[in-house]
C-alpha cells in the first residue's frame, strides 16, 4: 500500500529563499535533450606503459551536468622477442597477454589481447638461433571504447579532472618450461574524446520545490514543497521506467490550508515484485482551470544499496542565505558548517530540530565566489550529510 502525508505551516517572511524556482532536469536518455561540450586529447604514438591525460571540468555555473562520456580511438601494436636460457634445445609454446585500461572517476575502460605463439624451437643458449621475435601485431582489436557515468561531482568545477592510460602484462610459457627470458614493447597512440551532457537551468514554471526522492528499507520515499496559491489544486505523483512514458501512482489534494500558505508533501512509493533498474519520479501539478506544471525529475536505482537521506540547499547558487532541507524530519542538535573545497570551515552554525526538516543559515562575511559543501552533523545520532553549494 501507498501512503501519503501533508502538512502546513505559514508562508514566512524570508520566502524568497523557500521557493526560488524549480529548474529542469535533463538526462542522457530521455527526458530534455541534453547538449554536449566536447573536449579531446590526442596521444602521439609513444612507448611509454603509463600516461596521464587532463581535461577541463565542466563550469556549474553555465547548467546542470547530466553525464559524462568518454570515447577512446586508441591503436597500438607490440613487438616481443625471446631467449631460451637453458642448455638444450626446446619447443616454446609462448602466451602473450596486455591490458590496456584508460580510466578516470567513474569510467573505466578495457581493452585485453591475448595471442599465441609456437611451438617454436630455439637452440641452447649462447647459440645465434638461441631467439626469436613475435611482431608487431596490432593489440587493440577493437580501437573504439565507450564510457559514461552520471553526473559525478569530479567532474564539477573550475579546474581540471585527470584520467590514466596503462598498459600491464607480460609473455609466459605454456609449454616448454622455464628457461627463456622475454622482452615486450609497446606502441600505443589515438584519440581521447569527453563529452559533457548538460542542460540550461530552466525555470519550470511550477510552484513545486525542494523535491527529493531516496531508496530506503525497499521502499522509495519522496518529499516536496509547493505553494497553497488557490484552492482545487492537485497533485499527482508519478513514475517512469524509462523516463518517457510516465503513469500515475496517487493524487493528492492540495488541502484546505489558505492562500499564503505553504504544503510539505510526503509520499511513500512501494516499488512492485518485478521492478527493477531505474525508476523515475516527478510531481504533476493540476490547477482547477486545467493547467498543468512538474516539478524536476528524480532518478532512483532499485538495484543499488538504499540510499540514506540526505539535504538539498535552496536557493543554489546562494547569495547571503541558504535554507537547507533534509529529506527526512529530523530531532535534535546540528551543527551546519560550510567548509571549502580544501576542507577549511568558513562558517559554522548550531541548530535545533524538532521534528522538521528545514533550517536557514545566513552566510556572514560573505565568502568569495566559487564551490563549497555545506555539511549537517547530526551531533545525538553521530550522522552528517553532505552536499555542494555554489556562492555567487
Amino acid at each position: 500500500m501507498k501512503h501519503f502525508y501533508l502538512r502546513g505551516f505559514v508562508l514566512l517572511a524570508f520566502i524568497a529563499f523557500f521557493f526560488n524556482p524549480s529548474y529542469s532536469q535533463c538526462l542522457c536518455t530521455g527526458g530534455i535533450p541534453a547538449t554536449a561540450i566536447d573536449q579531446t586529447v590526442t596521444i602521439a604514438p609513444t612507448k611509454i606503459s603509463t600516461l596521464i591525460f587532463t581535461f577541463q571540468q565542466f563550469n556549474p555555473a553555465i547548467g546542470n551536468l547530466s553525464c559524462v562520456t568518454l570515447h577512446d580511438t586508441i591503436t597500438g601494436n607490440s613487438t616481443t622477442g625471446a631467449i631460451n636460457t637453458g642448455p638444450d634445445s626446446t619447443a616454446f609454446l609462448f602466451q602473450l597477454t596486455l591490458t590496456n585500461k584508460v580510466s578516470g572517476p567513474g569510467i573505466s575502460i578495457t581493452h585485453v589481447y591475448n595471442s599465441i605463439h609456437g611451438y617454436d624451437t630455439l637452440a641452447p643458449y649462447g647459440d645465434p638461433t638461441d631467439t626469436i621475435t613475435y611482431g608487431p601485431e596490432n593489440i587493440i582489436t577493437n580501437p573504439n571504447g565507450v564510457g559514461s557515468t552520471g553526473g559525478n561531482a569530479a567532474y564539477l568545477g573550475l579546474g581540471t579532472v585527470n584520467f590514466s592510460y596503462l598498459v600491464n602484462g607480460g609473455m609466459i610459457t605454456l609449454d616448454g618450461g622455464s628457461n627463456y627470458r622475454s622482452a615486450v614493447t609497446t606502441v600505443i597512440g589515438g584519440i581521447l574524446h569527453l563529452t559533457y551532457y548538460w542542460c540550461a537551468t530552466t525555470p519550470l514554471g511550477s510552484t513545486i520545490t525542494n523535491f527529493s526522492a531516496f531508496k530506503n528499507n525497499g521502499m522509495i520515499s519522496l518529499q516536496w514543497l509547493a505553494t497553497n496559491d488557490q484552492s482545487g489544486i492537485t497533485y499527482s505523483v508519478q513514475y517512469s521506467k524509462d523516463g518517457e512514458g510516465w503513469a500515475s501512482a496517487a493524487t493528492l489534494p492540495a488541502g484546505s490550508a489558505p492562500a499564503g500558505t505553504v504544503g510539505q508533501y510526503q509520499y511513500q512509493f512501494h516499488p512492485g515484485a518485478n521492478d527493477a533498474g531505474q525508476i523515475y519520479f516527478r510531481i504533476e501539478r493540476l490547477d482547477p482551470e486545467g493547467n498543468i506544471s512538474y516539478s524536476i525529475i528524480k532518478v532512483v536505482n532499485l538495484e543499488q544499496a538504499d540510499q540514506p537521506p540526505g539535504i538539498q540547499v535552496y536557493p543554489n547558487p546562494v547569495s547571503s542565505n541558504v535554507t537547507i532541507q533534509f529529506d527526512e524530519h529530523q530531532t535534535g542538535t546540528f551543527n551546519l558548517e560550510l567548509i571549502s573545497t580544501t576542507g577549511q570551515i568558513i562558517q559554522k552554525k548550531v541548530v535545533q530540530m524538532a521534528d522538521n526538516s528545514m533550517a536557514n543559515m545566513e552566510l556572514v562575511n560573505h565568502p568569495a565566489r566559487g564551490i563549497y559543501f555545506l555539511r549537517a552533523q547530526d551531533i545525538g545520532n553521530n550522522r552528517q550529510f553532505l552536499t555542494k553549494v555554489i556562492v555567487n
